[in-house]
């Protein structure tokens, strides 16, 4: 076959297939990227970074080998890049930015100075300057040969989730930066030159666009093309739940992914979408590769390599195995596109509708099958075939599906809990504790402390497979129900710190500054919350005065 790092395949109309499978991540794959010659890199909830091997001269389609597990950072790795001289170099949770010696798996450089999680990492192909933004609000630019700080790029005022130079040869410092203010700006050194409005939500990411100007994506599920000039050129519809990123193939066809499980690719010239393709799982990251390959990053611990060239394709084995992997994950009703409300089985059609041919590219369609069940389908133009996707559930169980911000962050579930008749929000992270959440809970709302276990147990109830991470925590040793559960070795553990809180949709749940290296600090308050410090709350009174310290 040929080369995975060759030019671009002038194969545009040909749909992508699955053509390999990256297995070794323990926890989501949160960042993915091209790396030196044919490989790809992927950083993780897990808090490594993986460089996989491709290989593509292998008889039955491409095959995918880690070579190098690179350990260092000690919370989750949200941002991957790689510098001029051809190292791995990564963003985290920890704050610190990594440039790593990549066949030593040892970090080479540590780069600190962000106050707050490190959300995005990208290299100027002119300067060979990093560039980085962060939870604390700014940017910063980088010299590597020294390994330090040039430029901090202040003025947004939420966290910032992306960053994108520009890449002049004439202004190698001018770069774009976007986050929770919803807003994008561009920066010339330390001075903001131009603020772009529009997005409604959280912007995402950035990708350049080449002769015409760059993309963004947000939460709110478009896609904006811009003129550096200022003016929004394009609005597309990309999706029904939040768009994680954004970027150009090398034959101009934007691509993103989202939470609703797809990647898509787009026309580029018009809003059509040329292909959805549906995963397991939340796909939190996606990259084009110079061959015109697609990698992708999967809530399941796992990167999807995707291709047009028959000779990359993965064994049909493999594709069919995916493809029932993907149609036995159930999906909620709230994520489905077009869905509100929650689903009333008995207006639904049954199978029969599927001879009905779909009208566009990633068009869903729920029916139900011979047992009753809704099971939802997706047009597939270039099979011209409904494929299914999953058993589709009605209830929410109390969250907030795809839309799950609170206090300008993110959270896995954003729950409704009813006090007395008023609904509170309670903002929850997979591998929390949920006694320990149920508490800090009461504390922020003033609520008496006979509410806790009721809370507990409520978000216990709606939270099916949540495993309690292992490591220090701040439970309550009076009132957490028997909270101190340490979680098995493996999948529920992350990071030398424990704890697994994601800095992406965790929003304060690791607040440097707030709270002592290694105990996290949750909930709404700045201040770490130790019950011990705190004094035993056994009455209305006491946790209504621990609430107000």
């Amino acid at each position: 076959g040929a080369p995975l790092m060759s030019a671009a395949d002038p194969m545009p109309t040909e749909p992508f297939q699955l053509s390999a499978i990256l297995t070794g991540h323990e926890q989501d794959v949160r960042s993915v990227g091209p790396f030196a010659d044919d490989q790809v890199i992927t950083g993780s909830r897990d808090a490594t970074v993986r460089v996989w091997k491709v290989d593509s001269e292998s008889a039955d389609g491409a095959s995918a080998t880690c070579t190098h597990t690179l350990s260092g950072h000690t919370h989750f790795v949200g941002a991957v890049g790689i510098t001029a001289a051809g190292e791995a170099l990564s963003g985290s949770n920890d704050k610190h930015i990594i440039i790593w010696n990549t066949e030593a798996a040892a970090p080479a450089h540590v780069l600190q100075g962000h106050t707050e999680p490190v959300t995005c990492v990208r290299v100027s192909p002119s300067s060979g300057q990093l560039f980085s933004a962060s939870w604390d609000k700014t940017a910063r630019v980088w010299d590597l040969g020294s390994a330090s700080c040039v430029a901090v790029l202040k003025g947004h005022e939420a966290a910032l989730w992306a960053v994108q130079p520009l890449g002049e040869e004439a202004a190698s410092d001018r770069c774009l930066t976007g986050g929770g203010d919803r807003t994008i700006k561009l920066w010339a050194g330390e001075t903001c030159e131009r603020t772009y409005e529009g997005h409604s939500d959280v912007v995402r990411d950035l990708a350049l666009l080449p002769g015409a100007g760059f993309l963004s994506c947000s939460n709110d599920a478009t896609v904006r093309m811009w003129e550096l000039g200022g003016e929004c050129l394009r609005v597309l519809q990309a999706s029904e739940t939040f768009l994680y990123s954004v970027s150009v193939l090398p034959g101009g066809e934007w691509l993103t992914c989202s939470e609703d499980r797809t990647v898509r690719v787009w026309a580029g010239g018009s809003d059509d979408c040329v292909q959805s393709i549906t995963h397991p799982a939340t796909v939190w990251d996606c990259a084009p590769l110079p061959n015109g390959d697609i990698v992708a990053g999967c809530a399941d611990g796992r990167a999807y390599l995707w291709t047009r060239a028959a000779g990359r394709a993965a064994p049909q084995a493999l594709q069919a195995g995916f493809k029932d992997e993907v149609a036995a994950v159930a999906m909620p009703a709230q994520q489905v596109e077009g869905m509100v409300g929650d689903l009333d089985v008995s207006q639904l059609a049954s199978e029969e509708a599927l001879a009905q041919p779909g009208e566009r590219e990633g068009q869903h369609k729920i029916v139900k099958d011979e047992g009753g069940t809704p099971m939802l389908y997706t047009w597939s133009m270039a099979k011209g075939t409904w494929e299914k996707i999953g058993e589709v559930t009605g209830s929410s169980g109390g969250t907030s599906l795809g839309k799950r911000m609170h206090g300008g962050k993110e959270y896995d579930y954003l729950f409704d809990i009813d006090i007395n008749g008023s609904m509170l929000k309670l903002p929850f992270n997979r591998g929390d504790d949920p006694w320990w959440a149920a508490q800090q809970f009461l504390w922020k709302n003033d609520i008496d402390q006979a509410f806790l276990d009721q809370v507990a147990n409520f978000v216990i109830t709606n939270t099916p497979g949540n495993q309690v991470s292992s490591g220090p925590r701040n439970a309550d040793p009076f009132t957490s129900g028997g909270s101190y559960r340490p979680a098995a070795n493996g999948a529920g553990s992350s990071g030398a710190n424990g704890g697994n809180a994601d800095p992406f949709t965790s929003g304060g749940a690791y607040r440097p500054g707030a709270a002592p290296e290694g105990v996290p600090s949750c909930g709404g308050s700045s201040a770490p919350q130790d019950p011990w410090m705190r004094g035993a709350y056994t009455t209305a009174q006491g946790a209504a005065a621990a609430a107000a310290a």
